[in-house]
């Protein structure tokens, strides 16, 4: 859930239409994939699909880590913006539960 929340609020921050590469948000390439992939079948993220280089040719293997580029959708946003109002009332909530006990007490 925290990488789900900081691979969509580092494409919101830097959301400028583009593709933005997002490999190195998490050193877990493999979390990070199965967690990008997850975002895009939720239908937040839309991921380049565009296909690495074969450089096998030139006596270089293909078992290095490839770019994942990435951008956000709307519904991304939204979802974003919807868990962020969601840690927000739950701090306020208990802001006003702790001024009224110390009304009391």
């Amino acid at each position: 859930m925290m990488l789900e929340l900081n691979i969509l609020d580092y494409l919101n921050n830097n959301d400028n239409g583009k593709f933005i590469d997002i490999t190195f948000i998490d050193d877990n390439y493999d979390n990070l994939i199965a967690t990008s992939n997850l975002l895009n079948e939720k239908n937040f993220i839309l991921i380049d699909e565009n296909s690495a280089r074969d450089f096998e040719a030139f006596g270089i293997s293909n078992q290095r880590i490839k770019r994942v580029k990435a951008k956000i959708k709307i519904n991304g946003k939204i979802h974003l913006h919807a868990l962020n109002n969601k840690g927000q009332k739950f701090e306020t909530s208990n802001k006003i539960k702790s001024k009224i006990l110390s009304y009391f007490f």
